[in-house]
Formats: structure tokens, sequence, C-alpha cells
């Protein structure tokens, strides 16, 4: 009973990579419980990003595919189709842009630029937002602490799985699918512990690669990396298109 409430809390959390740029998502990977409003996630955002709670606009991307406007404040962030991994992309339409490097084709120096008073360092300070915020180390202690925990988990339901073993695969929104453990451990790039593996039907998205790096051989779109919560071991049957 109480790995399965570990699961539970496990499956519950998104990891999203929050970014106000598409082009430079220059901030970590963040975790948050898909019970959450976006009214409650605008709020977290702001302390992270700057923009403020009450004129954000947040869209997920699939790296540059948007997926969906999460445009209803009192809606949880599990009821749009966002998945670990995707962008949240954070825009103020009020943000205060006007310290831009190059104005009407004149390119300030740095000197000129460091001396002007609303640098966004300035803006966050004087607004006591981001990093400046009094509650921001506070939130990002608790992140951090529940990042580890969550980790840990994650650890314990891995040890248990080995590769080679049959699974079905549970995946939210899309019906349970059969394969085999091809890998476990962790992935450059992404937090956390990942299990690859392979598909008895083409419903993967790669062939065991990642970003250029090949953690196991398989064909294309059989492949896939889950998180342990997802993985179910036992002895489940080889799927067959033809049956």
């Amino acid at each position: 009973m109480i790995m399965n409430h570990q699961e539970n809390q496990l499956s519950d959390m998104l990891e999203v990579y929050i970014c106000t740029k598409l082009s430079d998502p220059e901030i970590n990977t963040r975790r948050y419980r898909k019970g959450m409003t976006i009214n409650d996630l605008k709020n977290k955002l702001e302390m992270i990003t700057g923009r403020s709670a009450g004129t954000m606009i947040l869209s997920a991307y699939d790296k540059d595919k948007l997926v969906a406007k999460l445009d209803d404040d009192d809606s949880q962030l599990g009821s749009y189709p966002v998945e670990n991994g995707m962008f949240l992309l954070v825009e103020d339409p009020a943000y205060d842009t006007s310290d831009q490097d190059t104005i009407d084709g004149y390119k300030m120096t740095e000197e000129e630029y460091n001396a002007k008073q609303e640098t966004l360092k300035s803006f966050l300070m004087n607004n006591k937002l981001g990093k400046y915020n009094p509650e921001y180390l506070k939130q990002r202690e608790q992140e951090n602490l529940e990042k580890e925990q969550q980790e840990n988990l994650e650890k314990e339901q891995i040890d248990k799985i080995e590769v080679g073993q049959r699974c079905c695969i549970r995946l939210p929104n899309k019906p349970a699918q059969h394969g085999t453990v091809m890998y476990k451990g962790r992935l450059d790039d992404k937090s956390g512990y990942w299990v690859g593996v392979k598909y008895d039907e083409p419903y993967g998205k790669h062939d065991g690669s990642l970003n250029g790096k090949q953690y196991f051989q398989t064909l294309p779109k059989y492949g896939s990396f889950v998180t342990p919560s997802a993985i179910e071991i036992g002895d489940f049957p080889v799927l067959d298109d033809e049956l």
C-alpha cells in the first residue's frame, strides 16, 4: 500500500521546462502537481520569471510545436495535454521590455547598458521578483527537497526493474501497451530516473536514441523512455499485429 501511494505521488507530477523564450530555455526543469490550478501555477512562475501572474500567458510546447494554451485559470494543469519534457512558455504583454541593447539601429556599449537603471536585474530587485523575492529561496528549497524525495522514490522503483523483463506501459490518456525493458537509469539533460522500453507495436517515439545518444537498439518508432511509475512488470504476452 505504501508503494502504491508513492507511485501515485510520482504519477501526479509533471516535469517541464520553464522558459520565457523558446529559443533560449534558460531555466532548469521544474516539477508541478497535475492537480494544481493554472492560477496557482502562474503565482509560482511569477517568482521564477518576474512576469506578473495577473497578465501572464502560458503555452505548452513540444519542442517548437504548440500543444495547448493554458488559458483557464480555474482548470487544473493535468486537464491539459501536457507531458513530461515539454516546455511551458511564459509570456507577459505588460512586462517591461524597453531595455533592449539595440534601439532604432543604435547599439549601446556595455557601459551604457550597465548604467541604465531599468535593467532586468534592477526590475526584479525593485519589484522583489525572482531570486530577489524573500519567498523565492524558501520555495526553491522546498522544490529541491520534493525533487530529491521523488528521485529517491524513482530509484527504489527502478532498482526492482531488470533489463529484459516484460512489462505493461501505462501512460495518461493512452491505451496500455506491452513491451520489453531495454534500459534503466539516467538520461543526459534530463533529471530523475528513466526506463527505456521497446514496444511490441510501433507506438514509440524513436529507435532507442535520444539527442544523438544511443541508449538501446530497436526499430524506429518502437522505442520510448518512460518514468518507472508508468511500468508494470509481469508475464505480459507479445502483441501480434496479425491477430
